[in-house]
This record gives structure tokens, sequence and C-alpha cells, in this order.
């Protein structure tokens, strides 16, 4: 798998993979951490340490799973077989 990412076309994927986890994080900790402001009528200078561990854990985790998803086409794109067809 290493051999695959090292390649030209490897490079492209992983740069294509970083882009989507910085939009995704980018847009997800907004709505995680607006969300709440929002919901809950609480600035963020109110939030004690364990409130922004526990946001900060959720836009992690759900900004992972959006790159997985988010990448898919990508590595079909990049990785995938190459032929005549196209």
């Amino acid at each position: 798998m290493l051999a695959i990412l090292r390649t030209p076309e490897g490079k492209k994927f992983l740069t294509a993979v970083a882009i989507v986890f910085i939009i995704a994080v980018t847009v997800v900790s907004k709505v995680t951490f607006q969300g709440v402001e929002d919901q809950y009528n609480l600035p963020m200078d109110q939030w004690s340490v364990s409130m922004y561990f526990i946001q900060g854990a959720w836009a992690t985790i759900y900004s992972i799973m959006f790159t997985i998803i988010g990448s898919l086409p990508f590595g079909f794109y990049f990785l995938g077989p190459k032929d005549d067809r196209g």
C-alpha cells in the first residue's frame, strides 16, 4: 500500500485527503461549537474545560468520518485501475 501512495497518483490522493480533512474540520468544528452556543444560550467564555474537550472530541470524530467518506471518490479516481476506455 505504501508503494501505491508513493506514486504521483498516490501523492495526489493524499493531497486530496488533506484538503477534504481541512474542509471537514472547518465545517464540523464551526457547526459543533456554534451549535452548543445557540442551543443552550451559553457563550464560550462560560464553558468549562470538559465542555471544550467533549466538543473537540466530537468534532474530531465527525471530521475523521467525513474525511473517510469524502475521500472515497478520490481513491477511486486517483488509485483505481487505468484503462483505455476513457
